[in-house]
């Protein structure tokens, strides 16, 4: 598989109408007559519209023929402003509102009149209680996006840049006094910069990302990013992390550090972790199976001494920054070309400090390609 260039362009409507081909091919072999989808993030996915949904529905209905959005009336301008490819829309009045012009009422005119339909296992109970029709729960949409299109990779390989040079950032600032919030001030004001230069359409409601710092004392809960007004002290060790999605598209790169020093005590588990990371790309690569790589480091981290660790190996990346298929236990998927993955195995030693690097990395015909090229061994990753 060759990189595509980064960009941050929007999709087209030739890969929008491919998403759909791919969905309907999926519906057709589970014998569906129609498929609805609610998952915000396979509505995006699917028509380029992302939003913040609250108590209004937005749903959208594939028949073989046929694709529905049922959608509030007062969200018809952001639609027709945001929509990609060809869909009808279905508007219905408010939410409540009189029999007649409810949100039900659209959904009901965009079913089939006989037939299955499938159902994510995403939607909620009320939405199915609407359904006549027999049901079944299949997640189509959630298995065609794991294999990225080559402009899917340009995005997150887009974002990937965008994130790798923001740890390079805040990484720069740390220095020993430095409170966390001033290393990190820079972040989101960089996230625009970048944004409203390179994508002229540009959506804010498909962006959702963060630069953060752990100091040592907050690293040994790695989601614990509560310590904004702490202050940075020499040792280690510390975490860096940019994760989320920007422009529609998710990655994540995360580094353990250190300030001035190494403590001697950070060494071992260091190397552990290293070690971990190492036998994860050296297993990674089309044809191996996710629950193996993460059970082969969990096994290094058993042999010298450590507990079980905290999390999975591995999560992939597309229209959201954590989907599937994972790289874990109790998943035995196949790792295929133009999958995307986090390689994240981590060390965590209550009380006294956690170690995880993270990158976003992409699986090719012969092996992977990370997207996000940073500094790894401790010795570089010295800073103040």
């Amino acid at each position: 598989m060759t990189m595509p260039p980064l960009t941050a362009a929007q999709v087209s409507a030739p890969e929008i109408a491919e998403r759909h081909r791919k969905v309907r091919e999926k519906m057709e072999k589970a014998g569906l007559s129609a498929f609805v989808s609610f998952d915000p993030n396979n509505v995006y996915y699917l028509t380029n519209f992302a939003n913040f949904v609250h108590e209004r529905p937005f749903v959208l209905v594939l028949t073989m023929a046929e694709t529905f959005f049922v959608v509030p009336v007062l969200e018809v301008p952001h639609v027709l402003r945001h929509k990609v490819g060809d869909f009808r829309l279905l508007s219905y009045a408010e939410f409540p509102a009189v029999v007649g012009s409810r949100w039900s009422d659209r959904f009901a005119e965009a079913l089939p009149k006989q037939g299955t339909v499938g159902i994510e296992g995403a939607c909620p109970a009320y939405l199915q209680a609407q359904i006549s029709n027999p049901v079944k729960v299949l997640n189509i949409i959630d298995e065609v996006r794991e294999i990225k299109s080559a402009h899917e990779i340009s995005r997150i390989a887009w974002t990937s840049d965008v994130m790798t040079k923001v740890l390079a950032m805040m990484l720069g600032k740390v220095q020993p006094g430095v409170m966390v919030a001033h290393a990190i001030g820079d972040v989101t004001p960089y996230f625009y910069q970048r944004c409203l230069t390179e994508s002229p359409q540009y959506n804010v409601m498909s962006s959702h990302a963060a630069g953060l710092i752990q100091p040592p004392a907050y690293t040994d809960d790695p989601h614990n990013f509560s310590c904004l007004t702490a202050t940075c002290e020499p040792g280690g060790p510390f975490l860096g992390l940019v994760a989320g999605k920007i422009n529609g598209y998710g990655a994540e790169i995360e580094r353990t550090f250190f300030l001035q020093t190494i403590p001697e005590e950070a060494k071992r588990p260091f190397d552990t972790m290293m070690e971990m990371r190492y036998k994860a790309y050296d297993m990674l690569k089309p044809g191996a199976i996710g629950s193996e790589i993460d059970a082969a480091c969990q096994a290094i981290a058993h042999r010298a001494g450590y507990e079980t660790p905290l999390h999975r190996t591995g999560h992939s990346f597309g229209v959201t920054s954590h989907e599937a298929p994972f790289l874990a236990l109790g998943e035995d998927n196949v790792i295929q070309p133009g999958m995307i993955f986090s390689i994240e195995p981590g060390i965590y030693i209550k009380g006294k400090g956690g170690y995880r690097h993270s990158d976003t990395v992409l699986m090719t015909e012969n092996g992977y390609e990370i997207l996000t090229q940073y500094p790894d061994r401790k010795e570089d990753l010295i800073v103040g």
